[in-house]
């Protein structure tokens, strides 16, 4: 799939404001007592159905989702991955809802699972991915003083350093950029640009590529229309929401891995993870090509400021014994309560030996263990044609609640009887090299954003992979060191929100900002742009 990248500049005003990443600092009313992070919250989840999207041409999503678990059993052998290939989304929110906001789904699934929810009981409504590009922004905006920090990682940092990059362009590499792709000349005339390179693995040359697309785009909001997916501009109301939407030059991509290695990432998971789902008490594995992710929504206050956050999940930390209780105890409840229960079916599934009920005895809950004697998955999703053709309603029509659609937008919202997964069991996978650091001041500043506390690591040797060489770690105790190594980074950030709500709400409510590098010594080396939207 071959997609032209957008200009970063499409759809802006010419008039700039500009904001000093160096000289902003943290707010004056913060007290030596006001939290750093409290109240933490899941507000709810969904998963993308691909088929879905597939059989009626519209984008659609199940609240609350469900994730999947990780299956890499003790025991098993080795396993030799391929790198890195073919279709991968950059952002996949903005890719399905095809030139609408990307944030829609999230609000949409806020609104699908809690009815009294409002965007304005927020101060901040954003995805983690632009949380971590603000912060790395004020970090390097310290490179050099007294308030940078220093990265930790497990061994030492293997990535392109300043020197590396002088000793190829001495070696004739082309200037600063190396491998023969540079413009010549000493880039690293500021002492910025001198330290920059050692800066988590972070070289000149990434980082003017990060500065040249780069762009988050800004609306100053007094409402939400739901069914519309557009925000209300009010400059009267006294109650406002900052809301940053993701935007990248691409939202999707192929790679050729002999062309662009990109590691083993995306064929990890797609080997070791499985998508459960219950349907009439019966628990089967959604195919590869059904559920294709899995977003969270979490809230808390960031030294008072209260924070709507969306993020990708890739795993929830639980045995596949464990994730089917989780999951079955609502469907079987729902189940249970359902009118439709006794009315039968027109085909007898008991006949299918490949999906097999899980009983449930006359308590609440049940015994996992017996559950589990009777559980068999389907490797492929059953064929559910006819429930969805006969849920696929008009906007006049829908009065049934297993679909809900949106047409205006247009989306279609299939509800699940889940409870929304419990934050504290979500897990991030990483895959390293054997011999290759894991960068853990750049995965701690990735999980506090989402407020994830583990992470699951697999060692690869030039893409095998063993269950010996992985590990699962609760890093709730970093993530709180991290934190507060980070405090002084985390208030000026905090401030960069009010001064972009300021900013844009002059603007009248629509503007994006973009980063920038100056390469002068007279300049200061990081700053932040500020343009109005025509939109």
């Amino acid at each position: 799939m071959f997609t032209v990248p957008r200009n970063i500049k499409d759809g802006l005003k010419e008039a700039t404001t500009t904001i000093l990443v160096s000289s902003v600092r943290a707010p004056s009313d913060l007290t030596r007592d006001t939290p750093i992070v409290e109240d933490i919250k899941t507000v709810s989840s969904y998963n993308w159905l691909a088929e879905h999207e597939t059989d009626y041409n519209v984008p659609t999503i199940q609240v609350p989702g469900a994730p999947p678990i990780l299956h890499f059993p003790k025991g098993k052998p080795p396993i030799k991955l391929e790198a890195d290939t073919g279709h991968h989304f950059i952002d996949q929110n903005a890719s399905r809802m095809k030139g609408n906001s990307g944030l829609i789904p999230g609000l949409a699934a806020c609104h699908a699972y809690k009815r009294d929810f409002k965007i304005t009981d927020y101060d901040v409504v954003t995805d983690r991915n632009n949380l971590i590009k603000l912060f790395e922004l004020i970090e390097l905006s310290l490179v050099g003083t007294k308030d940078a920090v220093t990265p930790a990682t497990s061994t030492p940092w293997r990535a392109p350093s300043i020197e590396a990059a002088a000793a190829r362009r001495d070696r004739g590499g082309g200037g600063w950029r190396g491998r023969g792709r540079g413009r010549g000349g000493n880039r690293g005339a500021h002492p910025f640009f001198q330290q920059l390179g050692a800066r988590q693995g972070m070289g000149i040359e990434s980082m003017d590529r990060r500065a040249e697309t780069t762009r988050i785009d800004i609306d100053v909001v007094s409402g939400y229309d739901n069914d519309t997916g557009k925000y209300i501009y009010d400059e009267s109301s006294p109650n406002k929401t900052l809301v940053m939407t993701r935007w990248e030059a691409k939202n999707e991509e192929v790679v050729i891995s002999q062309i662009d290695f990109r590691g083993f990432g995306h064929s990890f998971l797609t080997e070791t993870r499985q998508f459960l789902s219950v349907e009439d008490g019966r628990v089967f594995q959604k195919g590869a090509n059904d559920v294709t992710g899995y977003h969270c929504l979490v809230e808390y206050r960031l030294f008072g400021m209260k924070l709507l956050v969306r993020y990708h999940a890739d795993a929830c930390d639980m045995t596949k014994e464990e994730f089917v209780k989780w999951i079955s105890q609502d469907a079987i409840h729902d189940l249970e309560g359902s009118d439709t229960q006794s009315e039968g079916s027109d085909e007898d599934e008991d006949d299918d030996p490949d999906r097999t009920l899980c009983e449930s005895p006359t308590t609440d809950t049940f015994d996992l263990l017996d559950a589990f004697k009777t559980l068999s998955v389907k490797t492929e999703r059953p064929s559910n044609e006819k429930l969805l053709s006969k849920l696929k309603l008009t906007a006049s029509q829908n009065t049934n609640p297993d679909v809900v659609s949106l047409p205006k937008i247009p989306m279609d919202i299939i509800p699940t009887p889940n409870a929304v997964f419990p934050g504290e069991k979500i897990l991030q996978v990483k895959t390293r090299g054997k011999h290759t650091g894991l960068n853990r001041e750049r995965l701690h500043t990735q999980l506090f954003f989402s407020q994830t506390r583990n992470v699951f690591v697999a060692y690869h040797t030039r893409g095998v992979f063993s269950e010996r060489e992985t590990s699962k770690e609760d890093i709730t105790a970093g993530l709180s060191k991290w934190a507060d190594d980070n405090k002084e980074l985390l208030k000026r950030l905090t401030s960069i929100f009010r001064q972009v709500k300021e900013t844009v709400g002059g603007m009248g409510g629509k503007g994006a900002i973009g980063f920038v590098l100056r390469k002068k010594a007279s300049d200061d080396p990081v700053v932040i742009d500020i343009q109005g939207r025509d939109d």
